[in-house]
């Protein structure tokens, strides 16, 4: 698992940022701290959503211990993975762009996705 780990330490990281994605949102709801209501993150921090983040990490730190390589695991982990950080760029994005200012979880947001983006292309060859 440790040899795993080194290889696939990118994917280690990235499911617990996943995760951290989760957490920011639980203590985000939880503290009564709103974005404008009626944006997308208002619709973005229901119970499902985390739960499906929480999917993703869970899949992705997964295939960074075992390094599953069969039934198209990591083609489907790292689809997932994008999916997931673009859809809440986008939605940090669109938040922002209606707020009139920037936020530090619109950057950190798009340095995942071009992390991840990078990664796959680096890699591919």
């Amino acid at each position: 698992m440790l040899d795993n780990l080194r290889r696939n330490y990118f994917w280690f990281v990235k499911g617990l940022e996943t995760y951290g994605l989760a957490i920011y949102f639980i203590v985000l709801h939880s503290s009564r701290v709103f974005n404008p209501p009626g944006g997308i993150l208002d619709f973005l921090d229901d119970p499902p959503f985390i739960f499906l983040l929480a999917v993703v990490g869970t899949v992705t730190i997964v295939y960074a211990l075992w390094d599953i390589k069969h039934l198209f695991y990591k083609p489907l982990m790292t689809g997932l993975l994008t999916f997931v950080w673009l859809i809440f760029f986008c939605a940090f994005t669109f938040e922002d762009w209606s707020i009139g200012q920037f936020s530090i979880q619109t950057m950190y947001a798009f340095f995942v996705v071009g992390s991840i983006i990078g990664q796959l292309v680096i890699k591919r060859g």
